[in-house]
Order: structure tokens, then sequence, then C-alpha cells
């Protein structure tokens, strides 16, 4: 773990899930998830406490996210649920960010809808994280998140993510 990472190992950690672009793996569900994502982290050091917003269109049982622990926001098509992914982390950053100390985990099937909102997140001072499914449609483009994840971030393929692994 950097020096950085150390910073933020103890800071709350919000993690923002597409859950219609990383959708639940085969054989896993929201409880199984919302464990693994928490052991994923502390394995890269983050011990601090999780919280997990999902955002989606389908018809979700909001009680079996709930009673999880991940809290369900229905947002609509892809555009609407990037627009309020990125409101979600503007409001919780206020609400929870104490001079740019906290972990952004932002789970999406093309993280590079996030970019710019996720240079200001860095710029602020807060630690961003990123998971992406191995199919992702701009992999091959990932200066300008690599360049984000430097300094004590870190970045998973969400489907290793969904089941604890360490990629």
């Amino acid at each position: 773990m950097t020096s950085l990472a150390g910073k933020y190992s103890e800071a709350k950690t919000c993690v923002f899930w597409d859950m219609e672009d990383c959708p639940i793996p085969n054989g896993l569900n929201p409880e199984s998830v919302y464990r693994n994502i928490r052991t994923a982290l502390a394995s890269k050091g983050y011990r601090g406490e999780v919280t997990i917003w999902a955002y989606g269109d389908k018809n979700q049982i909001p009680g079996y996210f709930e009673s999880a622990g991940i809290k369900l926001e229905r947002a609509g098509d892809k555009y609407a649920r990037v627009e309020t992914m990125i409101r979600g982390i503007w409001c919780w950053l206020m609400d929870n960010s104490e001079n740019g100390s906290s972990n952004l985990l932002v789970i999406s099937g093309d993280n590079m809808d996030f970019a710019s909102s996720l240079r200001d997140w860095k710029a602020m001072g807060d630690n961003v994280l990123l998971a992406e499914p191995v199919n992702g449609p701009r992999r091959c483009c990932r200066t300008v998140l690599d360049a984000l994840i430097i300094d004590g971030g870190a970045e998973w393929l969400w489907e290793s993510l969904a089941a604890a692994g360490d990629l």
C-alpha cells in the first residue's frame, strides 16, 4: 500500500454502481456483492465505512438490496444513470468529504463517461477507485483514467470485484 493509499485507509468509501452496465454476476446476489466489495476494498487497505448506491432501471425489489446494505436508486437509461450518479456523488461529497479525504468507487460500463468529474474529485483531494467490466467499450483508451488512480487509487474488473477479487 502506498503512503497516499494509507492516507485514505480509514476514510469513508462510497460506491456508485451502475447495475445495468455491471449487473450482478451469475451465482451472486446483492448481499454477496456487498460483502465481496467490502472484502476487495479491505484487501487493498481501505478499511473505513463503506456505503453502496446501486443505480438502475430494472424492476428490482428495493427491499432485496436494502436488506443487503445497498441503497437502490432507479435512474432510467444510460445517460440518466450517469447524470444521476454524478449528482449523487457530488451530494455525498458535500455531506461526507472532510478536506478531500474520501474514497469514491465508481462502477460503470464506461468510466470515461465520468472522466471530467473524476478529475475534479481527484483535484479536490478525494481518492478515485474504479471498476469496469472486462468488455468495457473504451478499455483501450485508458490514459485519462490511469492518471486518476496512480496515486493511491485502485482499479478492478467488475467481475473480479463482485467476487472479492484483486484485479
